[in-house]
């Protein structure tokens, strides 16, 4: 059942069960509602007026045939200092206690996401911090759905001590980077599952539009009908046939996202890809896919803010390059937040562990998404974005790549390959002088091709020569 408190048990300061008036989870004790114009949606007796009061703030709706009701808290300032959320409809109250007005970010994707504060490298500092009501995460339960619910389970919890060790590391670092900055309370919607491929988390029929999908939706529902058919034939309820599973086709959309649909929030984080590295090109439309299908859900285009997948798992240290999948993933995060409306990205080539594909350092994730949010969302920074290939071109025997910004050669300027007549890629020499890195290679005469930092585990040498700092993305002059 959805939460929702009655008249006569206001004084309890758990949600329950009354009559026919309803509100989704998100709408309980210690949420944060989105600055500005803040929705607030449930459901009622039909045709019944409904008010909603936060403060000074109001509105009114009417439940339509449905029961359906929706209306919109506007003008809402940011605000630390907690009020009630009261609704009613007739002799029925909701009230949501000590909620809070801020920037709702939703933070989504596989195990890296899902990644929690406890098992990172700066878990001892972040529980050194004296607790922050400003600073709160929903974490949404693990619940794949055959079909899209009307609900989540979770709760709201304010940063403290004896709370972050369990919050998404990625999306508190993130949080709490935001909040220094923008000095408004942050709130943090956290719905994940580790191992789970990018098609798991939108709605059926997300492919519509896409040539390259096509059929794409019968493939899916052929395979789960197999799946239930094989589930039942074993005759074993708990076999790894079941029908509804965490990887499933739109199975996380269902059960984790949907529930949510028209909760206001800002925009969205997503830390995911390791489960799609086996098809990397096809990334570009599964993922922009589902982008386009939160919005549509949503109703506008939000900001959608991509981990650019660091390094991991270095293979052929004689090779110049990498031809693997997880250079090619890369390259189609880069492409989707190119041409994917309101898509970002954030670059992390010089962060990860070679033998471990959950690297335990989250805080320069969590910053680093912050700061694309402040350049790009909010504004306040000039920089915040990595540096990015504006022109490349071969002069002689040599390739000048020219960058947006100036940039620095670190680690010797190691990372670069060239492509000779022969068809070879060798190990090539770098050398910065403001936007432009030239790139050579002793013997390499009117090289083919160059590429930067295109392995599974680079080595990286290219960062802004700003104060920031920030190591410029993987490249090829041929895609």
């Amino acid at each position: 059942m959805l939460p929702r408190l009655a008249a006569l048990v206001l004084c309890c300061s758990a949600l329950v069960s009354a009559g026919e008036l309803k509100l989704i989870t998100l709408f309980s004790d210690h949420a944060v509602l989105q600055a500005g114009d803040a929705a607030v949606f449930g459901k009622a007796h039909p045709g019944s007026k409904v008010s909603v009061k936060l403060g000074a703030a109001e509105a009114e709706a009417t439940a339509g045939n449905d029961g359906k009701w929706s209306t919109t808290l506007a003008g809402l300032k940011a605000t630390e200092q907690g009020k009630d959320l009261i609704v009613s409809s007739g002799e029925e109250v909701f009230t949501a206690h000590d909620v809070i007005v801020g920037e709702i970010w939703v933070g989504s994707g596989q195990s890296n996401m899902e990644w929690v504060v406890k098992n990172t490298t700066t878990s001892a500092e972040a529980k050194s911090r004296p607790a922050d009501a400003g600073l709160r995460v929903f974490t949404v339960a693990r619940t794949p759905k055959a079909e899209p619910v009307d609900d989540v389970a979770g709760s709201w919890k304010l940063s403290a001590p004896d709370t972050v060790e369990s919050f998404t590391a990625a999306g508190f670092y993130f949080a709490r980077e935001l909040r220094a900055n923008i000095k408004q309370p942050v709130g943090i919607i956290h719905t994940s599952i580790g191992g789970t491929r990018a098609e798991a988390w939108g709605p059926k029929g997300m492919y519509a539009d896409v040539p390259d999908a096509k059929d794409f939706d019968a493939r899916e529902t052929a395979g789960i009908k197999a799946r239930a058919a094989a589930f039942e034939k074993s005759g074993k309820k708990d076999g790894k046939q079941n029908p509804v599973w965490s990887n499933g086709p739109h199975m996380n959309w269902n059960g984790m996202v949907a529930p949510l649909v028209g909760y206001s929030f800002r925009g969205a984080l997503w830390y995911q890809g390791e489960s799609n590295a086996g098809q990397p090109e096809a990334y570009k439309w599964v993922l922009g896919s589902m982008i386009k299908s939160w919005q549509k859900a949503w109703g506008k285009e939000f900001p959608f803010i991509i981990v650019q997948l660091p390094r991991f798992m270095a293979r052929h240290p004689e090779l110049a390059v990498e031809d693997s999948g997880w250079p090619r993933i890369r390259e189609s995060m880069e492409w989707i937040a190119d041409n994917v409306p309101g898509a970002m990205q954030s670059v992390n080539i010089d962060l990860g562990e070679e033998k471990n594909i959950h690297p335990k350092d989250k805080l320069p994730i969590g910053e680093r998404l912050a700061a694309v949010a402040l350049q790009r969302v909010y504004k306040t920074r000039t920089d915040g974005e990595a540096p990015r290939v504006v022109k490349s071109e071969r002069k002689g025997d040599a390739w000048v790549l020219t960058y947006d910004r100036a940039v620095t050669l670190n680690n010797d300027g190691k990372g670069f390959g060239l492509l000779a007549a022969d068809g070879k890629w060798v190990f090539a020499q770098a050398k910065a002088d403001g936007v432009q890195v030239t790139v050579s290679a002793a013997g390499v005469k009117e090289p083919k091709e160059v590429r930067y930092a295109w392995a599974n585990f680079p080595e990286v040498s290219v960062f802004s020569a700003g104060k920031d700092g920030l190591p410029a993305g993987p490249y090829r002059s041929s895609k």
